[in-house]
């Protein structure tokens, strides 16, 4: 291994194993803000602030196949801290969340829980340098195969583990001659598992882009250049290397064509660096600033990719599709894993442009739903695996009611020949539906079911679960909330049905 794989994966385990150091970092970079944005915060216009603290009891009992029947109380405390920046020279936003929990019986799974989404973009030196760096930590399942629990279930499951990625790029961009734009751009991230080594990878990735400066123009073309390598703890060391050249044809404003062409190289497909041509073309239709139609097909060293999304947004609603195919670098879920804050805060981007309100309108919207939730199944890989998802998204919202429901069906390949080849086939749905009883208080009805599909050697599973909750906001700061939630387990060595009642107390501060 390199001193720069080292130094790499050295920084991915820091971020996973003390966590709260993104949390001390926020806190120094706060104190480092100049008055004129403090004053910002203040009155709402760039930096803002907050935290909360929840304590919540759970009582919650399930009954296994065999008849055994189990029963525990949960008490919890989580400690929360929330920042956005929405001007100035760094902008982004932090939600982090410790959760403290203590059972009655005994328990053999982690008592200490971190949930962190954090994305933030700097510019380093006005109109040239930049900074781009997140992080996140959320609960995963090892193995699609394995036990699955809903988000907020409390019982004990070895096949779950806190995975924790961080990624650093820093690049610079401009314009050559007024008639060229550059970018060059490095990237280093990491991903860990917390007690496995499972989802442990470290990556490092350099690229160049040089492309025509006249936006709008009738022809356009491009050259991109990137290298990239790729280290699995519990796998082998890869890397790959693509250069490709590409032209965009605008007979319109609103519909762009393109073609593109090249040449790649790894040793992911076969043990030595092997070559393949490459080639590819797309389309991107937009008929009106509410709709958007992209089509792209590449022909790549594992087959073929696509990509293709279709949305369409009103007022108070909106729909998309779509669908991808592509190699990702092995972990996470199929394809880039999105959690269910992420996915009402792009659902309702259009209907609340201001990222303050928005806010606000998502944790309305999850109620007391944990925000950090995976949506749409997956698993950890330990290689590099083809992915194929597709998913249709929607949602609604309204003075009282307001919904979103997501559908997926996910596919992945492993196509490392150094690896165990792994096969997963995943379908389900994830949805909830709100309803505002008063000013200050509501109910909120959520379901979802995924299902993974089984294997010659491997039988399948399903995970069914359903929670309606009522919150209220006693005061100016803080909120009171009650929760009941029934799932049902379906799988040939631990099935389980499980009934959960919490109630919860926040204040804000």
């Amino acid at each position: 291994m390199s001193r720069r794989d080292q130094h790499i994966r050295t920084l991915t385990h820091w971020i996973c194993q003390a966590r709260t150091g993104l949390v001390l970092g926020a806190c120094i970079w706060l104190a480092a803000t100049p008055p004129a944005q403090a004053q910002d915060a203040v009155s709402g216009r760039g930096l803002s602030v907050s935290a909360s603290l929840e304590a919540s009891v759970t009582s919650a009992a399930d009954r296994r196949a065999d008849g055994r029947n189990s029963s525990d109380v949960v008490s919890e405390l989580r400690p929360s801290l929330f920042i956005s920046s929405r001007s100035g020279r760094v902008v982004g936003s932090l939600s982090y969340s410790l959760a403290l929990s203590h059972h009655t019986k005994a328990f053999e799974g982690e008592n200490v829980h971190n949930q962190l989404n954090a994305t933030f973009s700097a510019e380093a030196i006005e109109r040239w340098a930049y900074l781009d760096v997140s992080a996140t930590i959320t609960q995963q399942a090892a193995s699609a195969y394995g036990q699955q629990t809903a988000a907020d279930s409390t019982r004990d499951n070895p096949n779950r583990i806190e995975v924790g990625s961080l990624s650093i790029s820093p690049y610079v961009r401009g314009v050559l001659g007024g008639a060229v734009n550059y970018e060059l751009r490095l990237n280093a991230s990491g991903t860990n598992g917390r007690r496995s080594i499972a989802a442990d990878t470290s990556s490092v990735a350099e690229s160049l882009s040089l492309s025509s400066a006249v936006p709008g123009s009738l022809i356009g073309w491009g050259l991109t250049a990137n290298h990239t390598k790729q280290d699995y703890r519990a796998g082998r060391e890869s890397a790959s290397s693509r250069y490709s050249a590409s032209l965009s044809f605008m007979p319109d404003p609103d519909l762009t064509l393109d073609v593109r062409g090249g040449q790649e190289s790894n040793d992911v497909a076969s043990i030595s660096q092997t070559s393949y041509n490459n080639w590819g073309a797309g389309l991107t239709w937009r008929p009106s600033p509410r709709t958007r139609a992209q089509f792209q097909y590449d022909n790549r060293y594992f087959g073929h990719g696509h990509q293709i999304v279709i949305e369409h947004k009103l007022a108070s609603s909106s729909v998309q599709f779509s669908s991808y195919r592509d190699a990702n670098n092995g972990t996470g879920s199929a394809g880039q894993p999105v959690t269910l804050y992420q996915f009402l805060d792009q659902q309702l981007a259009a209907q609340y442009p201001d990222p303050a309100e928005r806010d606000a309108r998502v944790r309305a919207a999850l109620g007391n739903l944990d925000p950090s939730l995976l949506v749409g199944g997956g698993a950890i890989r330990g290689a590099v695996a083809i992915t194929q998802r597709n998913q249709l998204l929607a949602s609604y919202g309204g003075p009282r009611l307001s919904g979103s429901m997501q559908i997926y069906t996910t596919s992945s390949h492993t196509v490392d020949v150094a690896a165990a080849q792994v096969d997963t086939k995943q379908w389900g749905y994830v949805g909830n539906l709100s309803y505002r009883l008063t000013p200050t208080a509501g109910v909120t009805l959520s379901g979802s079911r995924m299902l993974t599909q089984g294997t010659d050697t491997r039988a399948g599973t399903e995970l069914k679960s359903a929670t309606l909750t009522w919150s209220d906001q006693l005061g100016r700061r803080t909120t009171a909330s009650l929760s009941l939630r029934y799932s049902v387990f379906n799988s040939t060595t631990d099935p389980y049905r499980e009934g959960a009642i919490t109630a919860s107390l926040s204040q804000r501060f």
